[in-house]
C-alpha cells in the first residue's frame, strides 16, 4: 500500500525488515527489536523543478540561500492574504501556505518553532553561470502535509523567475516539474507541464530500503553543521556516534512535526560503546560559507564539514534505515538552505 495525499500514517507498510539492536543494555528506554519503519518517518516526496534561463544567471558560490530567498519571495506573494510584515501574531499562521512552509510555527504559534517541511537539495557541482536559453533544474523534498502544497510552490517559482536573481536580471521560466515515483528509484514522472498548466498529484509509494551493507560510505555533499554539547564539531572531532545522534535528532523532530513516530528516534536507544559503530575518514575538511541575512542585516558564517567517510560495526544494522532515509532529510543545521546533504555510495 502506498502513501496517499492526504496521508494516513496508520496504513503505511514497513520500511525494512527487523534488525537486532547492537546495544541491548540500555535500561531506559528499552532497546527496539526493529529499526525505524515507514510509520516512524514523515511521508516524503522528491521533486525536480525544470527551468529555462531567459537571461544570463550568475549564482553565488553556494546557491541554497539565494534559492530559498527567491522562493520565499514568490510564495509570500502567492499565499499571504493579510499582507502583514511578519507572521508573528497573524490570525492565519497555522493555515497559510507561506507560514507553514517558510515560518513553520509550533503549537503555540511561534514562527520558526518547528522544522520546515521542505528541503532544498542543492547540487554543489551545478554550474554557477547559466546562459540564456539553457535548461537547468532544482531538486527539493516536501514532507507530510507539505507534499500537497506543491502547486503553490509551482506558482511561487513562476513569480520568482519573473523577478530573477539579483539586480543584473537573471530571470528564468519554469517549464516542468517531475516527481520520483519511488524514493531512490530514479523513476521520474512528470506532474506538471507548463504548456498544459495542470498539476497531477501522485500517490506516494512506500520506499524500499536496500539491504544493510557491511560498510556504509557517505559523500558529504553540502556543509554539515553538527554540534556536541553545544559546541561545533570540526573535522578532527567528528565521531560515528556524532553522526548517529545528529541523524536521530533530525528525524525525531521531523516525525514529531510532520508525521511519524518520534520515539523511534530516541538517542538513548543508540549504543554508547564506540566499537559498536566505527568511523573511517577518507577525507574530511571544514568548508566556509558566508551569507548575508537581510532579516538580521548581518553576515552569517554557515560553514561545515564536507568529505567522504564510512560507517561500520554491529550497530550499523539498527541505524541503516534512518541513514538511508536521511539522504533526503539532510542532517544538522541549515537544512532549509540545503546544508547537511549527503549521498550513500553504490552498495557493494
Amino acid at each position: 500500500m502506498g502513501w496517499k495525499e492526504p496521508v494516513e500514517l496508520k496504513s503505511l507498510q514497513s520500511m525494512t525488515a527487523s534488525f537486532e539492536m547492537a546495544d541491548g543494555s540500555a535500561p531506559d528506554p528499552k532497546p527496539l527489536a526493529t529499526g525505524p519503519t515507514v510509520e516512524s518517518v514523515p511521508p516524503l516526496a522528491h521533486f525536480r523543478v525544470h527551468f529555462t534561463a531567459q537571461e544570463s544567471i550568475r549564482l553565488p558560490e553556494y546557491s541554497g540561500s539565494a534559492w530559498r530567498g527567491l522562493l520565499g519571495y514568490g510564495l509570500r506573494r502567492t499565499a499571504c492574504v493579510t499582507r502583514q510584515p511578519t507572521c508573528t501574531g497573524c490570525l492565519l499562521i497555522h493555515h497559510c501556505v507561506y507560514s507553514t512552509l517558510f515560518e513553520t510555527p509550533d503549537a503555540q504559534g511561534t514562527p520558526g518553532g518547528s522544522p520546515h517541511p521542505f528541503i532544498l537539495a542543492i547540487d554543489p557541482c551545478a554550474p554557477r553561470v547559466v546562459e540564456p536559453d539553457t535548461a537547468f533544474h532544482l531538486d527539493l523534498q516536501l514532507l507530510g502535509a507539505g507534499i500537497q502544497q506543491m502547486p503553490y510552490l509551482i506558482h511561487a517559482f513562476g513569480l520568482a523567475g519573473a523577478r530573477g536573481f539579483g539586480r543584473s536580471g537573471g530571470r528564468f521560466t519554469l517549464t516542468a516539474v517531475e516527481r520520483e515515483g519511488t524514493l531512490g528509484a530514479e523513476d521520474w514522472q512528470t506532474v506538471y507541464d507548463a504548456t498544459v498548466g495542470r498539476y497531477e498529484a501522485l500517490e506516494t509509494v512506500a520506499p524500499l530500503v536496500p539491504p544493510v551493507p557491511a560498510r556504509a560510505h557517505l559523500h558529504l555533499l553540502t556543509p554539515w553543521r553538527l554540534k556536541r554539547d553545544g559546541r561545533r564539531i570540526g573535522a578532527r572531532e567528528l565521531t560515528a556516534l556524532d553522526i548517529a545522534h545528529a541523524l536521530y535528532r533530525r528525524l525525531r523532530t521531523l516525525a514529531a512535526a510532520h508525521g511519524g513516530d518520534p520515539d523511534r528516534f530516541d538517542h538513548r536507544r543508540l549504543p554508547t560503546d564506540p566499537a559498536a559503530l566505527r568511523l573511517e575518514v577518507d577525507w574530511l575538511r571544514w568548508h566556509d560559507w558566508t551569507r548575508y541575512s537581510s532579516r538580521q542585516e548581518a553576515l552569517m558564517q554557515l560553514g561545515g564539514l564536507i568529505g567522504e567517510v564510512s560507517l561500520e560495526g554491529p550497530a550499523l544494522a539498527e541505524l541503516w534505515p534512518a541513514l538511508w532515509f536521511g539522504q533526503w532529510t539532510h542532517v544538522g543545521q541549515g537544512t532549509a538552505f540545503g546544508l547537511g546533504r549527503y549521498r550513500l555510495a553504490s552498495l557493494r
